[in-house]
């Protein structure tokens, strides 16, 4: 064992009130046998809920669960399919898991590119298993934030939500350019997340949105998606049955939450996405409880502006201020390091973030805390945040530009940059695709796939989680918009116009810190610099 996990194996012996959330809401698909699981790292917070062949000839799969996860699975002729979160799907209003699976398998059975157009229907936040007694696929919701990782070590194969958790049982040493990487100064003030599919560890890579990974004789990524160009709207008629598509979708969505949980909860920001959200759910008000936060100054500016919107729409909505100082929360450098263990010390998080997932686990108001991080895939985030327009190839360069500010370690930027030439030629993000604009494709699969998720994974600490946006087709026809449409914000705005005027008619909106012309300006000075003269090495 690590010299960390015996670090947190000690904690975990002296403060077992804490047991759970070690690796909370995780869970582990494997070919190994675990016999104990009243031991570390489970303490008797795991179950083993599946243990059968998968495929022929081959060790049979054993499905381990956090009894904070929820987990469902049906089998149909010889197919078995699972889903591990939470799962629902808009277009014909089905909300239990066990319908869906059964839908799942059935469309398998016919292809599967019929499955992944089925799944492409379903909203949430979940990983999805089908397998009979050839293939195991494994694929993630729309954008990828259920976290799903990977690998093979000692004929023994595993599919988790946590490589810190394998790492654990295989006693796994990270990878000595994750740690060098992690511990500079230019990393820690980009987007904390590591280059294409790489975990801490070697043996383990990560899964991403659009595409999902096979095991036959050795594990495979393929791309499932997308298969043909996406529509594209031209006309003010087609603008407007295009926003109604949208709203009705979403609030059926929302709708649906409110048939799954009995005390959902939507987080509120001013932000466009958190109005469009707040808007769709008209008609559901009594269903939800509304509440925001603030940690830092910049969230106070948000939590207000959110209390304005549910005042006017006369809905009642708590701030809660998270404390301003660690020691005023109780337990905190124990929590911390918990918190980063299960982030495998790749996610650097800061202490203010840390207090407030502290806060958030021990607040217990609701069932379900509704998201809505999967609206940026549509809003042209690169453009907004640099002010220039994006080329419509991408190299690797701007891959490892957009993460991370190497401003004076070249080294890890060229050595950064053959990481994500290598990931992008993997997942055919090195080339077109249709008319799908590749700084959409970038957020979607990087941005949300890699950062998003291991924020979502961070939040399975303190809450259940699940976004009304994350919907494949939902997505899809956000992105049939103008582009200049979608950079402006026109699309939600008129979401929110056609679903609730009153909060339209407030046009309250704030922006974030990249809006602000000095940061702007920055980011264009480190863009430039970075790729004037650059030339991508094929």
């Amino acid at each position: 064992m690590q010299g960390k996990a015996v670090e947190i194996k000690k904690i975990m012996e002296q403060y077992p009130q804490y047991q759970d959330t070690l690796f909370s809401r995780g869970y582990l698909i494997t070919s190994k046998e675990i016999n104990d699981l009243s031991q570390y790292p489970f303490y008797s917070n795991w179950k083993k809920v599946y243990s059968g062949e998968i495929q022929k000839e081959k060790p049979n799969i054993n499905v381990y669960i956090h009894n904070k996860q929820d987990f469902y699975i049906y089998e149909e002729n010889e197919i078995h399919a699972a889903i591990i979160g939470n799962a629902y799907n808009p277009f014909d209003m089905k909300y239990q898991e066990a319908e869906l699976l059964k839908d799942c398998v059935q469309a398998y059975r016919q292809s599967k590119e019929t499955f992944f157009d089925k799944i492409s229907e379903f909203t949430g936040v979940h990983l999805i298993v089908i397998w009979d007694n050839v293939n195991l696929i494994v694929v993630q919701d729309c954008a990828g934030m259920k976290s799903c990782y990977f690998g093979e070590m000692d004929e023994n194969i595993y599919i988790t939500s946590y490589p810190q958790l394998v790492a654990d049982i295989c006693d796994l040493k990270v990878d000595p350019f994750v740690e060098k990487l992690t511990k500079t100064y230019s990393y820690n003030i980009g987007n904390k997340h590591l280059p294409g599919n790489l975990t801490p560890f070697k043996e383990l890579k990560r899964l991403g949105g659009n595409t999902y990974v096979e095991f036959v004789n050795e594990f495979k990524v393929k791309r499932f998606y997308p298969v043909k160009p996406h529509d594209e709207i031209k006309s003010k008629d087609q603008m407007n049955s295009g926003i109604e598509k949208i709203s009705d979708i979403l609030h059926r969505n929302i709708e649906l939450a409110t048939m799954k949980w009995k005390r959902p909860a939507i987080s509120l920001s001013g932000g466009m996405d958190s109005k469009t959200t707040l808007a769709s759910a008209n008609g559901l008000y009594d269903k939800f409880t509304y509440f925001s936060f603030h940690s830092k100054p910049q969230e106070i500016v948000d939590a207000n502006a959110a209390h304005k919107i549910c005042e006017e729409i006369g809905l009642e909505h708590t701030i809660y201020p998270i404390p301003d100082s660690n020691d005023d929360v109780e337990d905190f450098y124990i929590l911390k390091k918990i918190i980063d263990h299960n982030t495998s010390y790749f996610k650097n998080t800061a202490d203010h973030e840390i207090r407030k997932m502290i806060f958030l686990y021990r607040l217990n108001t609701y069932d379900i805390e509704l998201k809505s991080w999967a609206s940026e895939i549509g809003r042209c985030s690169l453009e907004r945040r640099y002010g220039i327009k994006m080329p419509r190839v991408l190299t690797p360069r701007h891959y490892s530009i957009f993460q991370t500010r190497f401003i004076f370690a070249p080294l890890l930027l060229r050595k950064t940059e053959n990481y994500y030439r290598k990931f992008l030629n993997e997942v055919g993000l090195d080339q077109s695709h249709f008319n799908f604009e590749q700084t959409d494709l970038y957020h979607w699969e990087v941005r949300l796939g890699a950062w998003g998720t291991s924020v979502v994974s961070s939040f399975d600490f303190c809450h259940n989680v699940t976004m009304p946006f994350n919907n494949r087709k939902l997505i899809e026809l956000i992105l049939s918009f103008p582009h200049n449409n979608r950079r402006d914000g026109l699309v939600q705005d008129s979401a929110i116009k056609y679903s609730n005027s009153k909060i339209h008619k407030m046009n309250l909106t704030v922006k974030n810190d990249y809006s602000k012309k000095h940061r702007q300006k920055l980011e264009q000075i480190y863009y430039y610099y970075r790729t004037l003269f650059y030339n991508s090495k094929k």
